[in-house]
């Protein structure tokens, strides 16, 4: 017997009962001995296929939020050339498709939600205050570390060492 020392209790679904964040219950997610939770735990380690050389590793906290939250600056690095701080403080769009309905922190540049309005009707609401909480690591080619921690962590601790 022993004793469960975080939150991944609440990653099972109860029936009849959405979670947090508005997920409706799953019956193959039902608490049953031995039995783990789904999970959007999601931690990413990024090499380079031709050296073995680790470019990136990310991983984030939020729920079902976890997996937009690292997207986003996966993305924003590898493919748009941006330095992990730019990669992670960017604002966040979040969309979990139930519903359907994006949520948008208020310095989305207006011209995207119109574009994404007009090309995919797409609807928008404003973010509730909590999103996906990204951390990450990028190794420069030369070696060089660079690190970032999401500033909308709402808390004194932060990641020491870098």
């Amino acid at each position: 017997m022993g004793v469960v020392f975080n939150d991944e209790m609440d990653d099972f679904s109860t029936p009849g009962m959405a979670n947090g964040f508005g997920f409706a219950p799953s019956e193959s997610n039902f608490i049953e001995p031995g039995k783990k939770p789904m999970s959007s735990m999601s931690p990413m380690i990024v090499y380079n296929t031709k050296t073995g050389n680790i470019v990136m590793v990310a991983g984030a906290s939020g729920g079902s939020k976890i997996i937009s939250a690292l997207a986003k600056p996966i993305v924003r690095v590898l493919f748009f050339n941006e330095t992990i701080k730019e990669a992670i403080d960017a604002p966040t769009l979040h969309n979990q498709f139930t519903p359907d309905i994006t949520q948008f922190e208020q310095t989305v540049p207006k011209e995207l939600m119109d574009d994404l309005t007009q090309i995919f009707g797409q609807k928008f609401n404003k973010t509730t205050g909590f999103e996906g909480i990204a951390q990450g690591i990028v190794v420069d080619e030369d070696g060089t570390i660079y690190a970032n921690g999401d500033y909308r962590r709402q808390s004194d601790m932060h990641p020491g060492g870098y």
